[in-house]
């Protein structure tokens, strides 16, 4: 009599299709962190009460973690790993490890792709460059820092950073407002420039998060990431390029919402059939800085 295969847990289905969407191999391992590094406790007690739920977020902070709990996820996509350097203990004296230890208790596993989502085609440079440009033609885009190792055929040409040129310049003032909406009406920005804001601006090169070491050596009039160090800002407004910055996971997080959770829906419908599930991007998440006004307290 033949035996039927048991279906894979939804745990396992949602990791299948990240590594789909952005296979492990696109992440920097020279210094990243990515795939599953908190798997699901084999416990029937505990999978049993989780629902088919997948909880996107740019940061795993403890109200997410009371987030994810309170939605009985079973799993949680971070962007940013949970992890990046060895744990020699686990202790409720840590707040990270804190975390880590409620979501082992409740049966809920972590995912965290990083690096592979910065360099994957249709990943978080691609969409920066949508963004900014707000669907306007591009003559050129190029990858700053290619992946130079072997990758599925399908994942050739790409890597970290990414560069554009426009067939028709565009006023900086229109390129920031671009920003602004496209990272979900972020009112202020930081920026660098000797040149004024009432440039026109015929090339863009982005990096998500912290961009100096993949900007430095681009020749494009306006560099866009999350943040980049004093002196480098420095180097590159001496060189006579405009820099904009946004703050760290600014320059991530809508992408969650805009491309990852469609994208992670499909990939899910596609390999759940009919059955039910949810993929939630976090409420509670936000950049750990915010700009006031001091005059106004």
């Amino acid at each position: 009599m033949a035996t039927s295969t048991p279906l894979p847990s939804f745990t396992n289905t949602v990791v299948q299709a990240m590594r789909e969407l952005f296979p492990e191999a696109l992440a920097d391992s020279a210094w990243d962190n990515t795939g599953l590094l908190l798997d699901q406790a084999q416990d029937a007690r505990l999978t049993q009460k989780a629902e088919p739920t997948v909880l996107l977020t740019n940061d795993l902070s403890g109200p997410v973690v009371d987030e994810a709990l309170q939605a009985q996820a079973s799993i949680i996509v971070s962007y940013h790993p949970v992890i990046f350097r060895g744990l020699k203990s686990l202790t409720n004296r840590d707040p990270m490890q804190a975390s880590l230890l409620r979501l082992i208790a409740a049966g809920v596993a972590v995912y965290c792709p990083h690096t592979a989502v910065d360099a994957a085609h249709g990943g978080l440079n691609d969409w920066l460059c949508d963004i900014l440009v707000d669907g306007k033609v591009k003559t050129k885009s190029t990858v700053l820092q290619p992946i130079t190792r072997t990758l599925p055929e399908a994942h050739q040409g790409t890597g970290y950073g990414r560069s554009v040129a426009l067939e028709t310049p565009m006023p900086l003032k229109d390129l920031l407002r671009n920003l602004s909406v496209g990272l979900g009406n972020q009112r202020y920005v930081s920026i660098a420039t000797k040149s004024g804001l009432e440039q026109q601006i015929s090339s863009v090169a982005v990096c998500a998060g912290s961009g100096s070491d993949i900007l430095q050596d681009s020749d494009a009039q306006l560099l866009v990431t999350g943040e980049m160090s004093h002196h480098a800002a420095l180097r590159q407004v001496h060189l006579g390029q405009t820099v904009v910055t946004v703050f760290h996971s600014n320059s991530e997080r809508q992408y969650l919402t805009q491309r990852l959770k469609p994208m992670l829906e499909k990939k899910l419908e596609g390999a759940l059939g009919g059955q039910g599930f949810s993929v939630l991007v976090s409420t509670k998440d936000r950049d750990p800085f915010e700009t006031i006004d001091v005059t106004q307290l």
